[in-house]
């Protein structure tokens, strides 16, 4: 009988938490959504992919992105079930940065369809870091990937709200 008494009171208490991390998260709201348009959405894998993110402020002032790169904030790559996406991001702080007005803005983009790590020298490669080729990053296999989206420098995390579908050939 204490045991059921104790197991009650750990899972009301847990249940209090779960309320509490999800009316915190609910009521807070980014300011900057993300959405994605590609030129094409099938493609032999190796070439790149070119298209346009959308970033909306919708807020009534504009958004400071203090970058950490001082080339690239913004980092859309493919990823599936085996081969994840996770480009090297510089973290050396730079002096530009980029604002976002309210409304949309768009960015040119240009998404690779190769690896973004490849391992040199003796040691051997694997399905996530494969091996890298005399001229550099290998291709991605063959087979269906999504659309990633990683910011760097926004103020909060921005969602992003395309789902996209890439078939490599």
């Amino acid at each position: 009988m204490l045991a059921k008494r104790v197991l009650c009171a750990v899972v009301v208490a847990l249940l209090s938490l779960v309320v509490v991390v999800t009316s915190a998260t609910a009521t807070t709201k980014t300011p900057v959504s993300v959405q994605v348009r590609l030129n094409v959405t099938s493609i032999r894998s190796g070439h790149s992919i070119h298209g346009t993110a959308i970033l909306t402020n919708g807020s009534s002032k504009s958004i400071l992105i203090q970058s950490f790169n001082c080339y690239q904030w913004l980092y859309v790559g493919l990823a599936n079930k085996t081969i994840p996406y996770d480009p090297a991001v510089p973290t050396s702080a730079c002096p530009n940065s980029v604002t976002l007005k309210p409304g949309a803005n768009r960015v040119p983009i240009t998404v690779s369809t190769k690896y973004y790590h490849c391992v040199q020298g003796p040691q051997k490669g694997t399905i996530e870091v494969p091996h890298c080729t005399k001229l550099g990053m290998p291709a991605l296999p063959k087979g269906s990937y999504h659309v990633v989206v990683l910011t760097n420098g926004l103020p909060q995390f921005a969602p992003y709200t395309s789902r996209i579908r890439v078939t490599l050939s």
